[in-house]
């Protein structure tokens, strides 16, 4: 069976995740493990509010126990598995490590943004995480409530091979929830030869969505500076309930453009983004 992994700082960002993860697990029949690394730091739960003695106690088990106890209701995988793991160590490390352990098909987890708030250990490495992530991973915030479904997707695409990777994982996400397909293709430059290679490749990528995984496909093509900004605008104007990007593991820092946008998207989008690591 399928597994999600849920890293838990404990911030309210984290257990917006939880809810985030239970449902994508309760869509594609997985198991969830919720897990959280030690670093050393002491702070009290989101979900302590007035109560003393969990700002006292700093048993991150019991902490865990009670995360498994709130949201036990909202997993209904039958014969399905919802645990959690402890671990100790360099939060990306540690997170990445148990992600390849357990052979994990999705990471979810809780990211603050650009607010600048890192209380916790979640906020300053959303984006090593996904750099490093051996499987997607979806980044939410508190401000982003799970409303029953993912019904729009925006899939950025530029003129490059590792753009297209990613289409088989989206379009596999797009079937488990019956999403509909915003095709955007993303160019900076005004020059024409690149605007027809944008288009090519939205061609070939919608013909497989729309050929191969039977999924319903609308184009747009973007151009100028400040490519997150326009994307996250156009993902509001349309109502998608998730942007996806990739993040290109190669040691050709040339062929890299989505690295800085994945960041920037990550830390400005108000959707959630779908992140999605992609090899040479």
């Amino acid at each position: 069976m399928n597994r999600v992994l849920i890293p838990i700082d404990f911030s309210e960002d984290a257990l917006n995740a939880m809810s985030y993860g239970i449902a994508m697990a309760n869509q594609i029949n997985a198991n969830v493990r919720i897990m959280h690394v030690k670093t050393g730091l002491s702070y009290a739960p989101a979900f302590a509010k007035n109560q003393v003695e969990y700002k006292i106690n700093q048993e991150v088990e019991s902490w865990l126990e009670e995360l498994m106890k709130t949201y036990a209701d909202e997993y209904v995988v039958p014969g399905g598995r919802f645990d959690y793991k402890i671990r100790e160590g360099n939060v990306v490390s540690e997170i990445s490590n148990q992600a390849k352990y357990d052979d994990s098909s999705l990471i979810v987890v809780g990211s603050h943004g650009a607010s600048g708030f890192q209380s916790r250990w979640i906020g300053s490495n959303a984006y090593s995480l996904v750099a490093h992530s051996p499987c997607p991973v979806l980044v939410v915030n508190h401000t982003m409530k799970w409303t029953g479904g993912i019904r729009k997707i925006v899939v950025p695409i530029d003129f490059s091979k590792a753009s297209r990777k990613k289409i088989p994982v989206v379009a596999g996400v797009a079937k488990a929830f019956n999403s509909k397909i915003y095709l955007v293709g993303l160019r900076e430059s005004a020059f024409q030869f690149l605007l027809k290679r944008v288009t090519l490749f939205n061609k070939q990528v919608e013909r497989y969505l729309v050929n191969k995984a039977e999924l319903r496909v609308e184009k747009s093509v973007l151009v100028g500076k400040k490519l997150v900004h326009k994307i996250i605008d156009f993902a509001e104007k349309n109502e998608a309930d998730m942007i996806t990007v990739h993040v290109h593991h190669s040691h050709n820092p040339f062929t890299n453009f989505f690295r800085p946008f994945a960041n920037d998207l990550i830390n400005n989008s108000t959707k959630p983004v779908f992140v999605v690591p992609t090899e040479d």
